[in-house]
């Protein structure tokens, strides 16, 4: 019983999403990330300025673009010194750090946003984070625990129904 409660309950929250990474097993697939909803407007010319916010976000951002993630987060952490009550910089931080495996700092941006604004696409990638982490310290659980210990084959069974829930 509870292994079909899992596996619905595993099923509807991983629906539409790509399969999870496992930590300590190699892939190439990861967790498709949400983006804002809004389009970008276009580039604008902005006067180079380190404390103008404009000029800040457009330089994340083609940092981010260019794959120069540490430069990206150096903008973007400074983005939420100069605009404390706005939630993006922190979304795209967690966007970052996700990417980058980084899934405590992940969790800990997606928070930030979300206690600047409330949003569907900054939980969804909370909850991706979550299960990731989740995921994560229940095979490490499973490695520690003694194998006469009976919460031992209880992570087991658990971890199979999230695999096989997940992965096709």
């Amino acid at each position: 019983m509870l292994r079909l409660l899992l596996a619905t309950t595993f099923s509807v929250i991983l629906s539409g999403c790509a399969p999870l990474p496992v930590v300590g097993v190699e892939t190439a697939v990861r967790s498709p990330v949400a983006q804002p909803d809004r389009a970008d407007p276009a580039p604008t010319t902005q006067p180079a300025n380190p404390t103008n916010p404009v000029f800040i976000e457009e330089r994340a951002r083609q940092a981010d673009a260019t794959g120069r993630r540490d430069v990206a987060e150096g903008y973007y952490l400074q983005l939420t010194r100069l605009k404390p009550n706005d939630a993006a910089p922190w979304f795209r931080l967690g966007n970052l750090y996700a990417e980058q495996g980084r899934l405590d700092s992940a969790e800990r941006a997606y928070r930030e946003a979300l206690r600047r604004r409330d949003d569907a696409k900054t939980l969804h990638n909370l909850g991706l984070v979550q299960v990731k982490l989740g995921v994560g310290a229940l095979r490490e659980a499973q490695t520690r625990l003694p194998s006469t210990d009976a919460a031992r084959q209880e992570t087991r069974e658990l971890l199979q129904t999230l695999l096989e829930t997940a992965l096709p």
